[in-house]
């Protein structure tokens, strides 16, 4: 399995899922995959936990954050590096896309 832009990560993980893919759905998805989890209903406080997971971990990807442990629920703990740069708002989507598109070449590369 071979993706290498944005829009082939978002037709794989829509024809794998059956799902509707956007930069939310990509980021609810790598936090269901940090968490251990599989696909099943989440509360809105949830979702919007796995989403900020994923969004953690892409981050990570570009070294802007660090993983510093784990809290008592099991929850990885980050916290942003300090000479981490500022992305501007209107490049936030396309950094995060782009983290997302290195991260699952990375799984699919293990299989």
């Amino acid at each position: 399995m071979s993706i290498s832009n944005w829009k082939e990560l978002c037709e794989h993980l829509g024809n794998q899922f059956d799902i509707d893919v956007d930069l939310n759905g990509v980021l609810f998805l790598v936090g269901i995959r940090e968490r251990g989890l599989t696909l099943q209903p989440f509360t809105k406080e949830e979702k919007l936990n796995l989403i900020n997971l994923g969004s953690c971990t892409l981050y990570l990807e570009m070294g802007l954050t660090e993983k510093t442990g784990i809290d008592e629920e099991g929850w990885p703990i980050f916290k942003q590096k300090a000479l981490a740069p500022v992305i501007p708002e209107e490049r936030k989507h396309k950094v995060l896309q782009d983290c997302a598109v290195r991260y699952f070449q990375k799984i699919y590369t293990k299989r």
